[in-house]
């Protein structure tokens, strides 16, 4: 069970009502059509208890048809069945619900006779912000809502809203406090949110070629709302992360050239003084010192190697490495660097000879403050597979572990030996006493295409969990909703609650399509099939690529030739006809809908990526002889984004500002839409 839950609300969930047990009181709050509670929040509200209040309201009158009245304490009526107290009210801390004492985004369900109060710590902060940890009653208005209408939020907007129809909503006896079961939950949304939350503007290029500004406005601030009713946040408890030593190489390189790694071909550094991701030689003590003694003593001490493989040959760091083996696994050779295709710099694996870095600098720390905190930041590149000497780093070291560098490694589904050394390297770093995070790139990977994984990728979320995870900060949300939504979602809810099954969020997700559901699982399940059966073949085609995730526009067509589409449609519309049926609610086949708008824009764009050349050096380019058809399969595409965008099917801006516009010469070809 999570953390702190009650097994009674658990456990009595059935038709939109807690049950209660006989000659319990209960909170009565729909019925037959008729409002029996009133919401109450303090005479002077925060912003977060006002929102909270709104989203019980908002989500209520979707499910019965019926809206609750939203009153200030002082006018509370006496002459109704129950009364909901949101946020922190007078009534409530005379039943000792003391929001003070309360720990960070921690929430309170409560009832006292036929009342309830929903409560937690709030602030006057933004609600939305997910380093503002004073959202306890906004988090405990989303908990009844999942728990006792049923209501699910599977992707921005108000058809991504699935509010099951009731005609009673009722809550028995119960006393409950929860806190999240991880301490942070986050996507990095990128460009859309500074467009959105940040008012930056919108590149004309990207315009043209997907979201309208406004439309970019809307989505953004859709996400915003999706994530926050998926409870992320935390991240004012989120240790500090970071590639710490990019940039030294500038600051210090000239001064001090013995502090950076020395090259195989003897160069300390790198030839050029402006490059900021030069390693360190981090067995130079006097560098440790250095490190040390800029430290301001309280705040996390960040230790993160720069973002780039390839690490110091000097015979005194090699001399704290552990044997590199002989064999190493035909998954991990790049990892090894002994791969013919490896970058001759890659150096191999230096886990033990930066876990003993981190240990000296945190040794050296402790003299200053006994209770330094360092940061190791990113456990990945040639630092991923954990040490082979016997170790102990200790709880007051962090890191966050990305599996990286070798292709076999960095997307699910992966094969099967990898996935379980993955597996292995985890409870590696784990047995070091490290407290450890997860931060993966893997959600960047697919472009607009049905290329995903929700077994392997949620089966080691759930492991890594179990295993001493005590947050996930996840790099990106690409926001391809249309192809990759079950994907999302199933991350989502393993974030706020990571004790869920995998099972049990599939059922959640496929139930908002009604009577096409298990069309719908089968449709969802012809794709991940095909991904896992096709991993080896995409791994080979990206290779030479490098970044899969930003090339893959390049070798779309090649992934996903036309013939891939053909059961998957015929699945697509059977679920249609099964969701229009006489008498089913449209918002099941709209949902359908949505899906089917993802894969008519996936081809679309396969038939404009199949018409380029690919260049080593520059942006790929269409040839003379495609020219024609090139402009008419963008017309298309771009009307077709352009009809669809508010629907969120995509996030279009990521879309062009990410994976067409860098690798493929969109915008010479776009001359032809003015």
């Amino acid at each position: 069970m999570r953390r702190g839950i009650h097994s009674k609300l658990m456990a009595a969930l059935f038709a939109g009502t807690l049950l209660p047990s006989p000659g319990e009181a209960q909170v009565r709050i729909v019925e037959d059509g008729t409002a029996h509670a009133v919401v109450v929040t303090a005479d002077e509200s925060t912003p977060t208890a006002r929102y909270a209040a709104e989203e019980l309201v908002r989500h209520i009158e979707k499910a019965t048809g019926v809206s609750l009245p939203i009153v200030p304490e002082s006018q509370a009526p006496e002459d109704v069945h129950s009364r909901v107290y949101v946020g922190d009210t007078e009534t409530g801390r005379t039943f000792g619900l003391d929001p003070e004492s309360l720990p960070r985004e921690t929430f309170v369900l409560r009832s006292v006779g036929n009342d309830l109060f929903i409560g937690g710590r709030e602030s006057d902060g933004d609600p939305f912000v997910e380093h503002n940890p004073d959202v306890g009653p906004l988090f405990g208005v989303y908990e009844i809502l999942e728990k006792v209408l049923g209501v699910r939020w599977l992707w921005p907007g108000e058809l991504g809203t699935y509010v099951p129809r009731v005609d009673v909503v009722r809550i028995s006896a119960i006393d409950q406090t929860t806190a999240p079961a991880l301490r942070f939950r986050h996507f990095s949304w990128g460009a859309v949110r500074s467009v959105a939350l940040g008012g930056a503007p919108l590149d004309p290029g990207d315009e043209k070629l997907g979201f309208s500004h406004d439309v970019a406005v809307e989505y953004g601030k859709a996400v915003q709302v999706l994530l926050r009713r998926h409870r992320f946040g935390g991240m004012d408890a989120k240790p500090p992360s970071g590639h710490a030593f990019s940039g030294w190489w500038q600051r210090h390189g000239r001064e001090h050239p013995e502090w950076f790694q020395l090259r195989r071909d003897g160069v300390r550094g790198d030839p050029d003084t402006s490059y900021a991701h030069v390693a360190m030689c981090v067995s130079n003590e006097e560098l440790q010192d250095f490190v040390v003694s800029r430290w301001d003593g309280e705040s996390w001490l960040r230790l993160g190697p720069v973002d780039r493989p390839g690490r110091c040959t000097c015979d005194a760091c090699q001399a704290w490495d552990a044997p590199q083996p002989e064999e190493p696994p035909w998954f991990a050779e790049r990892v090894y660097a002994t791969d013919h295709r490896a970058q001759e710099e890659f150096a191999g694996v230096t886990s033990d000879r930066y876990a003993r870095f981190w240990k000296t600098i945190h040794e050296k720390a402790r003299e200053r403050n006994p209770h330094a905190k360092v940061s190791v930041s990113f456990i990945y590149e040639n630092e991923f597979p954990a040490p082979l000497f016997d170790i102990h780093l200790g709880k007051d070291l962090y890191g966050e572990f990305v599996q990286w560098q070798d292709p076999h490694l960095r997307y699910f589904p992966m094969p099967p030996e990898a996935y379980d050394w993955v597996k292995a390297q985890w409870l590696g770093w784990r047995k070091t006493g490290i407290r450890m995070g997860y931060r993966p790139n893997y959600l960047h990977d697919g472009y607009v295409l049905p290329h995903f994984d929700t077994r392997q990728s949620g089966e080691f979320f759930k492991f890594a969990w179990e295993n001493g995870m005590e947050g996930g900060s996840f790099d990106s949300l690409t926001g391809q909703w249309g192809v990759h939504g079950l994907r999302l979602y199933m991350h989502m809810r393993l974030l706020s609650d990571p004790t869920l099954e995998l099972d049990e969020i599939r059922g959640e997700y496929l139930s908002a399509f009604g009577p096409a559901a298990g069309t719908m699982d089968r449709y969802f399940q012809y794709w991940e099939d095909y991904s896992f059966d096709n991993q080896l073949r995409f791994i080979g085609l990206f290779w030479e690529f490098g970044w899969r995730y930003r090339s893959y526009a390049r070798k779309a067509h090649l992934a996903f030739p036309h013939e891939a589409f053909g059961p998957a449609e015929r699945l697509l519309e059977q679920a249609a006809a099964e969701a229009g049926a006489p008498g089913v609610p449209s918002e099941f086949a709209e949902r359908v809908r949505f899906v089917r708008v993802g894969f008519d824009h996936a081809r679309l764009a396969l038939r404009l990526t199949s018409l380029f050349e690919i260049q080593d050096e520059v942006p790929d380019t269409v040839p003379e002889a495609n020219r024609a058809e090139a402009e008419s399969a963008l017309r298309d595409l771009v009307a077709f984004r352009k009809e669809n965008q508010r629907m969120f099917f995509s996030d279009l801006l990521w879309v062009t500002s990410f994976w067409e516009r860098p690798k493929l010469n969109v915008d010479d070809l776009a001359a032809a839409l003015d």
